[in-house]
């Protein structure tokens, strides 16, 4: 597979194997970096990276994001399932990053009094996209998403 199409595109659709084989690859490259990537609380390690490795740091957490959020994107696809539901495994990080740019706004603070449920909620999310999309087979034949890859 072509790894642009792989890593960079949030078309199509792609089978457990690729899926597998694209995490074990990206955690193999940058062991530290996907661990920032797939942590309970990506954004707040990524500013831990910055001030350890500077902005290139920062570009290479946010390719391995992208490359991430674009596996899981195609593999919610083959499952029939839309890519927005991947957001709900940064619901942590968006938070963090809410707190952090916003400070101690009221909203910000409404939205802070829920973190401890919206992070039990993305450890939840966590173990569904595991066995989602880790386990289970794609839906057989075409969906809306592209043919089924393993016909």
């Amino acid at each position: 597979m072509n790894p642009f199409r792989l890593f960079g595109s949030f078309k199509g659709r792609i089978g457990r194997g690729s899926f597998w084989f694209g995490i074990i690859l990206l955690a193999a490259i940058s062991p530290f970096s996907i661990g920032t990537v797939l942590s309970d609380n990506p954004f707040q390690n990524a500013l831990s990276l910055v001030n350890q490795l500077g902005l290139a740091g920062l570009g290479w957490s946010l390719l391995l994001l992208i490359g991430v959020a674009a596996l899981m994107t195609k593999r919610l696809h083959d499952r029939g399932r839309s890519g927005v539901y991947a957001a709900a495994f940064y619901l942590p990080a968006a938070v963090a990053a809410l707190l952090y740019f916003f400070g101690d706004s009221p909203m910000v603070r409404d939205i802070a009094q829920w973190s401890t449920w919206i992070t039990a909620f993305a450890g939840t999310a966590g173990v569904w996209f595991l066995f989602q999309l880790g386990f289970f087979p794609g839906n057989e034949g075409a969906n809306k998403y592209g043919p089924d890859l393993d016909a």
